[in-house]
């Protein structure tokens, strides 16, 4: 098991080697996706600014505490990029049989679709995340303890499992449907609002959907919530994070599932 372990942990040290000189072959190219990524973040910092400037605290929220949230929001999805990003074209990779090379090697499908690439703009994408992080912590007076520091490293974790899994479960659609996933910009918009304004100034409906069945409320709200001290909807023993935790592995393990289940289904291109 551990031979295993060490043949695979070489096998994606590899492809990482592999993107990182592709992506860099083109360097300028490269550097425009940089800043036009973090050009986003910025604006959408921007915007939280402007929001909170001229309708005051968003339900209890002040700007300190929304850029806490969604700095951390950010880091999270800068790894989801990095490790997830060929979810988003899974139809393409389905329709046109790219899955034929992975299920006649002998390895895990799965892990062959998840490491084909790696995505280099994941990094750039963690900079404003830090950045925008490291501003709410100091305007929050964020203590540091132990706690604290796992709580956060665990809830970026669970957050990234469930970004990933998220976005693999759309995917998997594909599989069925035979044609390109038309879910992702839908995907991306919810992370983007989820984590960019407390999840409390939304519907109860919203709410009870962005807990329990997409449980988007978990990849910021709630950890921020509770790192913070604020009162919420709902009380989480243990702390939020370690739910946050919990449902990323299980949303990380249905997309596994329904992957498992969509490869029965997966036709090559030449039938």
């Amino acid at each position: 098991m551990l031979q295993k372990i060490k043949h695979y942990g070489s096998v994606a040290w590899k492809i990482a080697k592999m993107s990182i000189q592709e992506d860099i072959e083109y360097p300028l190219g490269l550097l425009g996706w940089v800043v036009a990524n973090i050009f986003q973040f910025v604006v959408g910092f921007a915007m939280i600014k402007f929001v909170i400037a001229e309708f005051g605290d968003l339900n209890g929220w002040h700007f300190g505490e929304i850029a806490f949230m969604y700095g951390l929001g950010i880091i999270s999805h800068s790894i989801s990029v990095l490790l997830f990003v060929q979810t988003w074209g899974m139809g393409w990779h389905i329709i046109n049989g790219a899955f034929d090379r992975f299920m006649v090697r002998p390895m895990s499908v799965l892990f062959q679709f998840l490491f084909m690439y790696v995505n280099l703009i994941g990094v750039a994408d963690a900079v404003p995340g830090l950045m925008i992080f490291a501003y709410g912590c100091v305007q929050v007076n964020f203590q540091w303890s132990l706690a604290n520091l796992l709580s956060v490293l665990v809830t970026i974790f669970g957050a990234t499992l469930i970004r990933g899994g998220i976005y693999m479960i759309f995917g998997c659609t594909c599989f069925w449907t035979n044609s390109p996933n038309q879910f992702v910009p839908l995907c991306q918009q919810m992370f983007d609002k989820t984590t960019m304004y407390p999840l409390s100034m939304y519907p109860r409906v919203l709410q009870g959907v962005f807990t329990f069945l997409l449980p988007l409320g978990f990849i910021s709200y709630y950890p921020a919530s509770d790192l913070l001290d604020k009162v919420g909807r709902f009380v989480f023993p243990g702390g939020a994070a370690l739910f946050t935790l919990g449902s990323g592995v299980i949303v990380y393990l249905i997309a596994c599932l329904l992957f498992k289940l969509g490869l029965r289904r997966y036709e090559s291109a030449g039938n």
